[in-house]
């Protein structure tokens, strides 16, 4: 339903088109609305859906009597500490009056803000800051502690229980580079333990800056907020937003949507908007449709995607030091055909190790590449895609012909590729639907490294399992009267026992039978101790005979 009062805060187009996470709702509203509420941190890339989730849940709690739903985006509060402490105090008092019904500029300019709080009682806690704003040198110290402090008192004043979510959260961090800001997260802290009746949700898109604020046992906030890792879209939830944009689509096409968005919400309602204006000029839907609506909205100057890919990689490169090698290794990781090592990047650039680590810590900490197995890759498959062309001079028009970009569609398959993460979670719906398929049959034990047969129970239940802390996390957890646990590595390395012992230790208090894909099989080691505690094991060659016993 659409709610009127929040016109400003929620268009109504993005309210219509949000669709999945039911998960994280659920469990939003498991900790946020609980009697006794918990503190939560939603992390994932940019644009993966975690504001328009907020947003969601916003919507549809803002008539909830018992709490007052209070939103901030860090990133435009956080030029100086002054600006942040007045802002930060103008927007609870815009949710307390105005409810995201309005534009906010009159609650966060000063003269404007006291005559917009009308309670005496509100005014009179806002006095120590206006005092301190007008002084020619303010104490930033009681600037930031009387802000911090402020979500209480409105807390007070209304009686309600405040939800203070806190958007972008990373950039508070630049606000330590100013005299007497370098401890905001420890005048944060110490507002947030005295505070009675106010529960936060911080949010980030920098997410080596958020593990640090969260999980590093030197910050000031480390280990005070549940984490909800908000990942890209299973096959289902982007089914379920192409379908309120194409309702008769077939599987197969809506499942190159999925892939060419990877998932990610903001590129797929983009390339379904290009499908639409192609197929309103004459084109039917199909694949090389897909492919061009993908091309043209990342390569096409017009297109959103490019519009995006271009300010997020400037502004990434303007927060780290270093620019020109900075851009080549960014250039170099997106035109090459597998991932490299830092030795292999050295190389290409012809520099020693040294200064090119360095290099990829920077560009590890803006959140553009992580590593994985001393590998690195984009964090983000459409950017990569945008790098390898963009930077190196191919643009495309806005609505081009196929024989026009003829090479481009050719090298798609080759030049866009999942990371490895989004690679891994394709192979777990794999899994899934296989699992789907078992109904009693009685399968030839080699598939599974077993001897004997394995009888293939039916599940009512398979599903991904993230435990309530967040600190285990299950590929595929199928319940009926037995439980199977599943962990799939789709890499071109054979596990080894220490990977088989860590999925048995964690998966034991949670199933019955465990079941272990690796792509490329597993060591001796880890099929020795596989077949003690009764892991079953199948590599991409078994997966292969698995399937065709059951089509059989």
């Amino acid at each position: 339903m659409w709610v009127k009062m929040l016109d400003y805060f929620y268009r109504k187009d993005d309210q219509e088109i949000f669709s999945g996470r039911k998960g994280e709702l659920s469990l939003m509203e498991e900790y946020l609305l609980s009697e006794r509420s918990v503190d939560i941190h939603l992390s994932g890339l940019r644009r993966i859906g975690k504001t328009m989730l907020i947003k969601e849940f916003i919507k549809r709690h803002i008539n909830n009597k018992n709490i007052l739903l209070i939103y901030i985006n860090l990133e435009e509060i956080s030029e100086t500490p002054e600006d942040f402490a007045l802002k930060f105090v103008g927007w609870h008092a815009y949710w307390l009056y105005a409810r995201g019904d309005r534009l906010p500029a009159v609650f966060l300019h000063l003269p404007s803000l006291i005559f917009e709080l009308q309670d005496k009682e509100l005014r009179d806690a806002l006095m120590p800051i206006t005092q301190e704003l007008e002084k020619a040198k303010p104490d930033r110290q009681r600037l930031l502690q009387e802000c911090f402090s402020f979500s209480d008192v409105v807390a007070r004043f209304s009686q309600k229980r405040v939800i203070l979510f806190l958007d972008e959260f990373q950039e508070i961090k630049s606000l330590t580079n100013f005299d007497q800001a370098k401890n905001i997260l420890k005048l944060m802290r110490s507002a947030k333990d005295r505070a009675q009746n106010v529960t936060y949700c911080i949010s980030g898109s920098i997410i080596s800056e958020m593990e640090y604020i969260t999980r590093d046992s030197q910050s000031p906030l480390f280990n005070q907020f549940i984490h909800i890792p908000i990942k890209a879209y299973s096959r289902g939830e982007s089914r379920e937003l192409i379908n309120k944009f194409i309702v008769d689509i077939d599987n197969r096409n809506a499942g190159f949507l999925h892939h060419y968005s990877a998932g990610n919400s903001f590129y797929l309602v983009q390339i379904l908007r290009k499908v639409m204006l192609f197929m309103r000029k004459g084109d039917a839907l199909s694949e090389s449709l897909i492919k061009r609506a993908f091309i043209s909205e990342t390569l096409s100057p017009s297109g959103l995607i490019h519009t995006y890919c271009n300010y997020l990689y400037n502004i990434s490169l303007q927060r780290a030091r270093g620019y020109g090698v900075l851009r080549s290794l960014l250039d170099i990781i997106a035109i090459a055909e597998e991932a490299m090592t830092q030795s292999d990047l050295a190389r290409a650039l012809k520099m020693s190790q040294g200064p090119v680590r360095i290099n990829l810590k920077q560009l590890q900490h803006v959140g553009l590449l992580f590593e994985k197995e001393r590998r690195y890759y984009y964090h983000d498959p459409v950017l990569k895609y945008w790098v390898a062309y963009v930077q190196n001079g191919v643009e495309v028009s806005d609505f081009p012909k196929e024989k026009d970009i003829i090479l481009i569609i050719e090298e798609l398959g080759k030049k866009y590729q999942l990371v490895p993460e989004e690679l891994g979670k394709a192979k777990e719906e794999s899994a899934m639907a296989i699992m789907r398929q078992f109904s009693g049959q009685e399968i030839d034990g080699r598939v599974f490294g077993t001897k004997g047969n394995v009888r293939l129970p039916k599940f009512s239940k398979i599903r991904r399992y993230i435990s309530k802390d967040g600190k285990t996390e299950i590929d595929v957890l199928a319940t009926n009267r037995v439980k199977w646990a599943v962990e799939i590595k789709w890499k071109n390395k054979a596990a080894g026992v220490k990977e088989i012992e860590a999925f048995f230790r964690k998966a034991s208090p949670l199933a019955d039978r465990f079941w272990y894909i690796a792509r490329a099989g597993f060591t001796k080691g880890a099929t020795e101790f596989a077949s003690k505690k009764g892991v079953l094991l199948s590599s991409e060659r078994d997966i292969n005979a698995l399937l065709n016993k059951l089509k059989a």
